[in-house]
């Protein structure tokens, strides 16, 4: 049975990793993600809107919606063929870049951008629940006018840039080296200026994902592994665990969601 993607698995590129340790595993370099297909992706994951997704998508509005920001310059990090992390920072947000690192999801988040497919109209309409976002009574031309796609590794990204941002199943999604996941929950945290607020999400206990004709690595983190590289760079740390039912895929155990600030 073939297997399909992790949820909102983001690529990030091979520029500044750290030294590979351990054993022989496929580490990000050696990944083609510019094979990964973005249509085929969210045709299998967001199509329609799962009730994982949905309970994800509604925390992290009431996080964002309660967190006291904006007009800020906000990031979403390993963006993938993913929207509705960027949506969840629309109300809040001067700007909204979203930094990817695949040739071809770049292309497909430009195209986007500049006006998102009717399947996300359903993730806008669960954010906009709240009043917060309700009174973004355009959030396609809204998008439109504040983002901007960044082609940028999360191992590349600057010191203190953005004001708030989101970081969906990248660092679990991009390598099967955990030297290289922690790495990544660093520079995402270290790209926020002290006390911006954050969300970030990871697939526990992956064992990999085909999207399309290509199989990509991901790390088998456990909670506490996360809970230990968020703690080293944020407060405030709100996690919850989604065990989805029915299972997205096979390979893993769940999704955990962290909501914090960052220390910059």
């Amino acid at each position: 049975m073939a297997l399909i993607p992790a949820a909102g698995a983001g690529c990030s590129g091979p520029s500044t990793p750290p030294p590979r340790v351990g054993s022989p595993r496929t580490v990000n370099s050696e990944v083609e993600w510019d094979g990964f297909d973005p249509r085929a992706y969210v045709q299998h994951n967001y199509s329609v809107l799962r009730d994982d997704d949905r309970e994800i998508l509604c925390r992290i509005r009431d996080f964002f919606a309660s967190a006291n920001v904006a007009d800020a310059h906000c990031v979403d990090v390993g963006s993938g063929a993913n929207l509705y992390p960027a949506l969840s920072l629309l109300p809040f947000a001067r700007s909204v870049e979203l930094c990817e690192y695949s040739t071809a999801n770049v292309c497909w988040l430009r195209s986007q951008i500049s006006g998102y497919d009717d399947c996300w109209d359903a993730y806008w309409q669960v954010c906009a629940e709240h009043s917060a976002y309700a009174a973004l009574t355009d959030p396609r031309g809204h998008l439109a006018r504040v983002g901007r796609v960044l082609q940028l590794s999360v191992f590349d990204l600057p010191r203190r840039a953005w004001g708030a941002g989101t970081m969906f199943f990248v660092a679990c999604s991009i390598s099967a080296d955990r030297a290289e996941a922690e790495h990544a929950i660093g520079r995402f945290l270290g790209a926020l200026q002290p006390g911006s607020p954050f969300a970030a999400a990871f697939m526990l206990g992956s064992n990999g994902y085909r999207v399309g004709q290509h199989w990509f690595p991901a790390v088998q983190l456990q909670r506490a592994e996360v809970v230990a590289s968020i703690a080293a760079g944020a407060y405030d740390v709100d996690m919850h665990e989604v065990r989805p039912t029915p299972s997205l895929r096979d390979g893993y155990l769940g999704m955990l969601l962290v909501t914090g600030r960052s220390r910059g």
